[in-house]
């Protein structure tokens, strides 16, 4: 019997490559067609010209391009905002970006930082700054689309940008996660935790919930051995960690596939707490438990933005997105602007909104009423949230107007403890401009930002 199960097992193993084979085959022709080279050629060509930079150089730019699956994260020490990488769709391409911009907030000024040696373009990667050596940078995963989107690239490298030399350094070690992107990555006791993600090839897909860490003390990875009940497998889901030490997952997406050519997505609202057991301080054991939310939750959503607060066991959540699938090939949207408080120092993890109220309104316990004006960030999925000084920003984001995709490059704050209203640092009018009957996209030219200057997309490879 174990001999027949084995040679079965070859046999579906034999059925599986072929299939892979000829897929592969398929997407080399239809490329070919196009005339697009092959997407790990045109990352690795990225790489290499990055490498052969010798020198940083800083460019004032005044604001940064349209994009959106960016990351957006404070610098450690100074009062600025780091924007790196993140993608945009002309309605005919899409341009994936490595540009590493820092937002000075008491100058409000954007400084474009061209070092050596730095990562290929991505988007859907994750990114924590920490204090260590005088301020670093932490990049893993991601993903990168070739122009046409017939192929995918999903990363497995991990980078740390120098904050006060201004160098990248691309970091090997062994038994890491593999190649993924819409993971969630979070600093704590010395230690890069990640979880999640999925991996795509545009035939196959695949969703993770595997835990590593690795350590900044002497960059090794480990994968976090756990018990109890683990979250299930998911991308795009929040992640914070407790001032205790314990971290919380919540929410997320996957989808599965119901008929040959019928993939259901399906939306997570669970909340999951890691803990490490007595005596851990490397995150070799831990314990995943499932916990009840208490509040004001918000509705079923996936890809809204959050940030925590420094000090606090605390989590700002913005915007997101609700798809409804009203059939196979019929799918409607819904986004978002609210705004929610996650008090993780509860007992019971506990949900606050932040909402449009008359400014002459009491406080409720479960809903912080503000008088925000009507200039208040208009809903969309996919956008940057930041934290510093009692001090909320929000950038950028994607929006559907009919059935159009539009991406936005404007720029808020919101001051979290007066709650009066929304400041607008950057407008932008697209969504007054563009009906749901334009072309697409493609009206929103990347030409109006400075940062667009890097490189010229003369070759099909120049996508950074």
């Amino acid at each position: 019997m174990g001999k027949n199960k084995k040679k079965g097992t070859s046999r579906v193993e034999k059925a599986n490559a072929k299939k892979e084979k000829k897929i592969a085959q398929r997407i080399k022709k239809d490329i070919g067609k196009i005339g697009e080279q092959e997407v790990s050629i045109i990352v690795a060509h990225i790489e290499a010209k990055n490498k052969a930079k010798i020198k940083v150089i800083d460019t004032k730019i005044e604001y940064p391009s349209r994009r959106s699956n960016f990351t957006f994260v404070m610098h450690p020490d100074k009062d600025e905002i780091i924007l790196f990488g993140g993608e945009f769709h002309n309605g005919k391409n899409t341009i994936v970006y490595n540009d590493l911009i820092f937002y000075n907030i008491n100058h409000n000024t954007w400084t474009l930082v061209d070092a050596p040696g730095a990562p290929p373009s991505r988007s859907s990667h994750s990114a924590v700054s920490v204090a260590a050596d005088n301020g670093q940078l932490w990049i893993f995963g991601g993903e990168f689309a070739s122009p046409s989107e017939y192929q995918f690239y999903h990363y497995n490298d991990l980078w740390v940008f120098g904050l006060k030399n201004k160098n990248w350094t691309k970091i090997v070690a062994e038994g890491g996660p593999c190649a993924r992107s819409g993971h969630r990555m979070v600093l704590s006791k010395r230690h890069l935790v990640l979880f999640g993600g999925f991996q795509d090839n545009t035939h196959n897909y695949q969703y993770f919930n595997d835990i590593y860490a690795f350590s900044l003390a002497d960059y090794k990875w480990k994968t976090i051995k756990t018990s109890g009940q683990a979250p299930s497998p998911r991308s795009g889901c929040q992640m914070f960690v407790m001032e205790d030490g314990r971290i919380v997952v919540y929410g997320g997406y996957f989808k599965e596939k119901m008929k040959k050519d019928y993939d259901k997505g399906t939306i997570l609202i669970d909340m999951y707490i890691l803990t490490p057991e007595k005596g851990d301080i490397d995150f070799s054991n831990c314990r995943w438990s499932k916990v009840k939310q208490a509040g004001s939750l918000p509705t079923a959503r996936c890809s809204l933005s959050g940030t925590s607060i420094s000090g606090h066991s605390r989590a700002y959540l913005f915007g997101g997105v609700y798809d409804e699938e009203l059939g196979e090939d019929d799918l409607t949207s819904t986004f978002y602007n609210d705004l929610f408080m996650l008090d993780m120092e509860q007992n019971t993890p506990t949900w606050r909104l932040i909402s449009v109220k008359d400014k002459s309104n009491k406080l409720d316990s479960e809903v912080a009423q503000c008088s925000i004006d009507s200039e208040s960030p208009s809903p969309r999925s996919h956008s940057g949230i930041a934290f510093k000084h009692n001090i909320l920003y929000v950038f950028g984001g994607i929006v559907e107007k009919g059935s159009k995709s539009l991406t936005l490059n404007d720029f808020y704050s919101l001051d979290i403890k007066k709650l009066k209203k929304w400041n607008v640092i950057r407008n932008d009018d697209i969504l007054k401009s563009v009906t749901s009957d334009s072309s697409s996209d493609d009206s929103m030219s990347t030409d109006e930002s400075s940062s667009e200057s890097s490189e010229s997309s003369d070759e099909q490879m120049d996508t950074d």
